[in-house]
């Protein structure tokens, strides 16, 4: 009871005193108010009236806050000179000694009391912060910005790099080619398109195969033999194009004989699928007839494209010679070299962006005009001053081999692009570090042999 008695007397006090101070400011701001009034009647200015009483009410209010201050700290020190006399100890009839004023009796370890410090948040008003002096502006010199690399120089510095890239692959390709023709001749030029061949289909076919395998469902789960059939077909092909001739130059068979094994691995290739097809007990067996046409489809047509086409360089070596092989494969490498300089230089508008979005019309001009310019010199070059006389209109047949070159070979390389764009591959291959796999570097030389054969033998007369 002495206890609650005291507190109850502390707390009227402090509610009578911040009463008196609200009372106090009610007057004050009364009284500026009269005094402004007055001073507008009576013509004095009335800033002044309002300084005065500001400052009064300024002194008034510090000295009502020191107060206060004051009575807080009185406040806690009774409070704790009360905790001090109980020994910290609850009553021993209840949790708490509760009154209108709060639970005043500390739980046991001394900790301040959660009502004293509820009265001192209700009691006591904390005094506003003094306003702080405005912050002072330093100045610190940063250190200067690195110059901003455009876009455009970054893309032609990285474009400048691959072509260094591209550069040794290719001279070491050119010299092991020259090297391999110096000694062994035609026989080795047609070595080496068989072996080309080899990899452009291994590739082209590849490439379409492991897009199958990322989707699921693969064919070669339910038909085990179909990599032994595509090679079959290949083996077909080649007899059909080139094998029937190279049996016979080099074998005892006739060319009826050879005619006749070639229709028989092409009458086994079509027993062989379809009896495939029909071993199939799956449930999916639709999906998996679907896949497996694609995948035959994509076969012959790289048969078709890549070997059929390339299997035009035997034909000319045979007939014309080893020159009319590598003049337009070298205009090829000319094209292609060029076109890829100028689209680095001053390529801005994209040829076939969708398809090859490298391209630019400045690279395909530029390379275009690059080899028109280069090809009549060349082939007077590679023929020698005794060949060369002996062919009539020999700048006419350069300059009409260098349109095609410049025309049309290039699609073959779109072409290649857009397969590879279709089955999300960057290059068909990574035989040649820079360039790709056979079918990156080889794509438009397949498509300029047909032509140039067919050229020759109806512009040309035969080296024989």
């Amino acid at each position: 009871p002495l206890v609650n008695h005291m507190l109850h007397h502390r707390y009227m006090t402090m509610r009578a005193a911040k009463a008196s101070i609200l009372l106090l400011q009610l007057t004050s701001h009364l009284s500026r108010c009269s005094c402004s009034s007055f001073g507008r009647r009576s013509g004095l200015p009335s800033s002044s009236s309002v300084r005065a009483f500001q400052k009064s009410t300024a002194v008034r209010q510090r000295t009502r806050r020191q107060q206060e201050g004051d009575d807080a700290h009185h406040h806690v020190s009774a409070l704790s000179s009360i905790y001090t006399l109980r020994g910290g100890q609850q009553a021993p009839d209840a949790e708490s000694t509760p009154s209108y004023h709060g639970n005043y009796v500390s739980p046991g370890d001394g900790e301040p009391p959660a009502a004293a410090a509820a009265v001192m948040s209700a009691t006591v008003e904390t005094p506003p912060p003094e306003e702080a002096a405005p912050p002072v502006a330093v100045s610190v010199s940063a250190p200067a910005p690195a110059p901003p690399v455009l876009a455009k120089d970054a893309s032609t510095s990285k474009k400048l790099s691959n072509l260094q890239e591209r550069t040794g692959p290719a001279i070491l390709m050119l010299g092991a080619v020259y090297l391999l023709l110096k000694f062994t001749g035609a026989k080795g030029l047609i070595g080496l398109v068989y072996l080309m061949q080899i990899g452009l289909y291994s590739e082209s076919t590849n490439v379409v195969e492991s897009f199958g395998k990322k989707g699921g469902g693969e064919v070669d789960d339910e038909i085990a033999s179909f990599g032994l059939q595509k090679w079959w077909w290949f083996a077909t092909a080649v007899m059909f194009t080139s094998g029937r001739k190279m049996i016979t130059d080099h074998t005892s068979l006739s060319l009826t004989q050879a005619n006749l094994l070639t229709f028989g691995m092409s009458s086994v290739s079509l027993v062989g699928a379809v009896m495939q097809l029909a071993m199939i007990s799956s449930d999916a067996a639709e999906d998996i007839y679907r896949r497996y046409l694609g995948k035959v489809a994509c076969c012959h047509f790289s048969l078709l494209f890549l070997v059929g086409q390339s299997t035009f360089w035997i034909k000319t070596v045979t007939e014309y010679g080893l020159v009319w092989v590598l003049f337009p494969a070298l205009l090829v490498v000319v094209n292609d070299t060029m076109a890829y300089v100028f689209g680095v230089l001053l390529g801005k508008h994209k040829l076939l962006p969708r398809l090859s979005p490298k391209k630019t019309v400045e690279g395909f001009v530029g390379a275009g005009l690059s080899t028109l310019a280069v090809a009549t010199p060349l082939l007077k070059k590679m023929l020698g001053s005794s060949d060369a006389a002996t062919v009539a209109d020999l700048g006419r047949h350069a300059f009409l081999l260098a349109t095609y070159v410049s025309l049309v070979s290039p699609f073959g390389g779109f072409l290649a692009s857009a397969v590879k764009r279709a089955h999300g591959a960057k290059d068909f291959g990574a035989l040649i570090p820079g360039h790709g796999g056979v079918v990156d570097r080889f794509d438009c030389q397949v498509v300029t042999a047909p032509f140039v054969y067919l050229y020759l033998k109806h512009c040309l007369a035969s080296a024989e």
